[in-house]
């Protein structure tokens, strides 16, 4: 029986193993659930992006996923190379030195013919000849020795390479403190579409593409850090309200808002103005609410001069959206209308 146990244990891990490798290398199934994430994440981030940019985007990514792209020129590719040719390199500048040694050494031991001495005049008369002269010996010149001159070290200089490795490491390190950050699903999704950006910038080692990737991780560690809460102004010589119309028709209601953390500070957000279509940055901008909860608030500031329902939303730490607080006529919280930054 207990044999039994384990090879129905040992079966069920191997269809396990199966079924995630088979999950894996799955790509159709793969792309859905990316694409699936990134929408979410783009939804829970306010961003304007389309199903077919999306689409778009994956189909690029799983492209450049396992392309080569030969490492540029370098230091540290032309070391490469002359360590994998070692060998044959080594050989030829060991025959080069022996093909000079010996051309020396035949050139000492065969030296060129000696220039003849040249005669001397005969006069009148001619005085009786002594013994001739001898030779001077002709000096053999002794052989030199060349000595190869010394492989000299280029100096270090940073390969493109190192670069991308470098900015790869500080890249994964910011996305483990991010992951760490994270504390929901939309969070993750848009983490794993930065990292997805990253990724495909490997295999060309595209360095500009993975700094972009950084900056937009930063700016995503930077908003999960933040904590606080977003106010309806509440100060003499401010307003906390504005009605805006158009061609003389009423075209909304807006809650004049600011950020502010625990210990007082103000904020700046980015916000996109929806009169205008741009995205600004700024310390104070304006929530659309239904006529319902504008009336209420109207009647609670002329009351005592004071908004005590100033509370419209509220940032945690770990998330990327702001929840919604403020509450409608239905007590439920209020749906995330148009927004403007000008007034």
């Amino acid at each position: 029986m207990h044999d039994m146990l384990r090879i129905m244990d040992v079966a069920s891990a191997l269809r396990r193993e199966r079924e995630t490798a088979e999950a894996q290398l799955d790509v159709d199934v793969a792309k859905a659930r990316l694409r699936e994430r990134l929408l979410a994440t783009a939804a829970a981030a306010g961003e304007t992006v389309t199903a077919a940019e999306v689409d778009a985007a994956i189909a690029s990514y799983f492209a450049r996923q396992h392309r080569y792209a030969d490492p540029p020129p370098s230091w540290r590719r032309l070391r490469a190379h002359l360590w994998v040719s070692r060998v044959p390199v080594v050989l030829g500048l060991a025959l080069a030195t022996l093909l000079v040694l010996g051309a020396t050494a035949l050139a000492g031991v065969f030296p060129g013919p000696s220039p003849s001495p040249e005669p001397a005049p005969v006069t009148s008369p001619a005085p009786v000849p002594g013994p001739a002269p001898a030779k001077q010996p002709v000096p053999t010149p002794e052989p030199v020795v060349v000595t190869p001159p010394l492989p000299v070290e280029p100096p270090a200089v940073a390969a493109p390479e190192d670069a991308f490795a470098g900015a790869w490491r500080h890249f994964q390190q910011s996305l483990a403190t991010a992951t760490k950050l994270a504390a929901e699903d939309g969070a993750r999704a848009r983490l794993d579409q930065v990292a997805a950006v990253a990724e495909a910038a490997g295999p060309a080692k595209d360095l500009s593409r993975l700094r972009a990737a950084q900056a937009e991780l930063d700016e995503v560690i930077t908003r999960l850090d933040e904590q606080y809460e977003v106010t309806v102004v509440d100060r003499p010589g401010e307003p906390s309200g504005i009605d805006r119309y158009y061609r003389g028709k009423l075209s909304g209601y807006y809650l004049i808002v600011e950020a502010r953390t625990a210990d007082g500070r103000t904020l700046r957000r980015r916000i996109v103005n929806h009169e205008t279509k741009s995205r600004d940055e700024v310390t104070k901008w304006g929530e659309e609410v239904d006529e319902a909860v504008w009336n209420r608030l109207v009647a609670d500031k002329r009351n005592d001069g004071v908004v005590d329902d100033a509370l419209f939303a509220r940032k945690s730490r770990g998330t990327l959206a702001e929840q919604i607080v403020m509450h409608g006529a239905d007590g439920k919280p209020l749906v995330r209308g148009r927004s403007i930054t000008s007034w």
